[in-house]
C-alpha cells in the first residue's frame, strides 16, 4: 500500500550518500597526511598519524616534532582540505539525523491520516508469528487493514511490510479508536497473552458492539471466556495445527485439496463465502432454478442461512434467500460474476 510522498526517503538517501562520501574523504586525507609527514619529516608512522589527527581536528596541542619549512606547507595543505572535509562530513551527519527525525514525525502523521480514511477494514492486533502472516494475507487479498503493535522494535518490519499501522497498546481504548474501531469490519485479537486478548475483546465490544471480533486462544479453558467476553470467533492455533497434522496423516488427499482451494499461490480454485442481498435476482430461487453450477461454473458447498443455520451439500431444491451466505468453490473470475449476481449489481 502506498505511503504517499517519497521525497523524504529520497532526500534522506542522498544525505546518507553524502555522509558516506565525507567519511571516505576523511579517511583519504588521514592516510595522505600520515604518509606525507612520514616522507617529508622522516617521522615514525604513529607520530605522523597523530600529527595528522591534531592538524585536521585543530585541537591546538602543538606539533609532535618541530616542523621544517616544507612540513609547515604540507601541514597547511592538510588543515585546509582536512577541515573542509570534516565540516562537510559533520554537516551531512547533522542533516541525516535531523531529516531522519523529521521523516519519522511526518511519516507517523501521514500514517494517522491514512488510517483515519479507512472504512470496513480489519484491525490486526499484534504483528507476531500469527498476526504478521494474517496481515500479509489480508493485504494480498486486497482488504484494507491497520496493524496495532506495541513493540517499537517491530516498527522497521511494519514499514517494510507496507501495512498501515499504529504503534500502541491494542487494549487501550484511545488506540483502538485511533485505528477506526467505529468504522472497522473486524478486530483480530492476536496478541501473545490470552489475558490481553480477553481484555481487548471486551474493550472492542464495549466501544463498538457491532464489530466482529476474532480472538486467538492458546489454551482450551480460555475459549469460553473469550466467547463470554463477546468474541464472535475463537481460534486456537495449536488445535488447528494438531487437526492439520492428524488429517495430513490419515487423509492426505483431503489436505492437498484444501490447500489447493485456500492457498492463493495455486490460483486454480478458490474457496469463498458470498452474501446474498435481498434484491439479488437469485433471492427466492432454488439452487436448481438459479443455475449457479451451469451459469457461473462454481460449486455450492454449503449455505449459511440468515439465522445461522448451516446447510452442508444443499440439495438442488434448497431455496436461496436474502441474507444467506453461500460457501462456494470456483475460479476467481467465476466467483466474481456470482458475487455480482448475489449483490444485485
Amino acid at each position: 500500500m502506498p505511503r504517499g510522498n517519497n521525497q523524504f526517503p529520497a532526500l534522506l538517501k542522498r544525505q546518507q550518500n553524502g555522509l558516506f562520501l565525507g567519511v571516505v574523504l576523511l579517511g583519504i586525507w588521514t592516510l595522505v597526511g600520515t604518509v606525507g609527514f612520514t616522507l617529508i619529516e622522516g617521522w615514525p608512522l604513529f607520530d605522523s598519524f597523530y600529527m595528522t589527527i591534531l592538524t585536521v581536528s585543530t585541537v591546538g596541542y602543538g606539533e609532535v616534532h618541530p616542523l621544517t619549512g616544507p612540513g609547515r606547507i604540507f601541514a597547511s595543505f592538510v588543515i585546509v582540505l582536512g577541515i573542509g572535509t570534516a565540516i562537510y562530513t559533520f554537516t551531512r551527519l547533522g542533516q541525516v539525523v535531523l531529516e531522519g527525525e523529521l521523516q519519522g514525525v511526518l511519516g507517523r502523521k501521514r500514517m494517522k491520516n491514512e488510517v483515519a480514511k479507512l472504512k470496513d477494514h480489519y484491525i490486526v492486533c499484534g504483528f507476531g508469528r500469527i498476526g504478521g502472516p494474517v496481515a500479509d494475507g489480508l493485504q494480498a487479498e486486497g482488504f484494507p487493514l491497520c496493524v496495532l503493535e506495541s513493540d517499537h522494535e517491530l516498527e522497521g518490519d511494519l514499514q517494510d511490510s507496507g501495512h498501515l499501522y499504529l504503534i500502541g497498546d491494542a487494549t487501550d481504548e484511545s488506540v483502538l479508536q485511533s485505528a477506526g474501531l467505529d468504522r472497522a469490519k473486524a478486530v483480530l485479537a492476536l496478541l501473545a497473552s490470552d489475558a490481553d486478548n480477553l481484555f481487548l475483546t471486551i474493550t472492542a465490544k464495549e466501544l463498538n458492539p457491532s464489530v466482529m471480533v476474532i480472538a486467538r486462544a492458546s489454551e482450551d479453558k480460555v475459549e469460553p471466556r473469550l466467547k463470554r467476553g463477546g468474541a464472535d470467533r475463537v481460534i486456537s492455533p495449536y488445535q488447528s495445527a494438531c487437526a492439520r497434522v492428524l488429517h495430513a496423516a490419515i487423509r492426505p488427499t483431503v489436505v492437498d485439496f484444501l490447500e489447493l482451494v485456500t492457498q492463493r499461490e495455486f490460483m486454480h480454485l478458490n474457496l469463498e463465502e458470498i452474501k446474498v442481498s435481498g434484491h439479488s435476482p437469485l433471492s427466492g430461487r432454488s439452487l436448481a432454478e438459479s443455475q449457479i453450477r451451469t451459469q457461473y461454473g462454481v460449486i455450492v458447498v454449503a449455505v449459511e442461512q440468515a439465522d445461522g443455520t448451516m446447510e452442508f451439500n444443499p440439495p438442488a431444491s434448497h431455496a436461496i434467500h436474502g441474507g444467506d451466505t453461500l460457501v462456494v468453490i470456483g475460479k476467481s473470475s467465476d466467483l466474481r460474476k456470482l458475487e455480482d449476481a448475489c449483490s444485485g449489481r
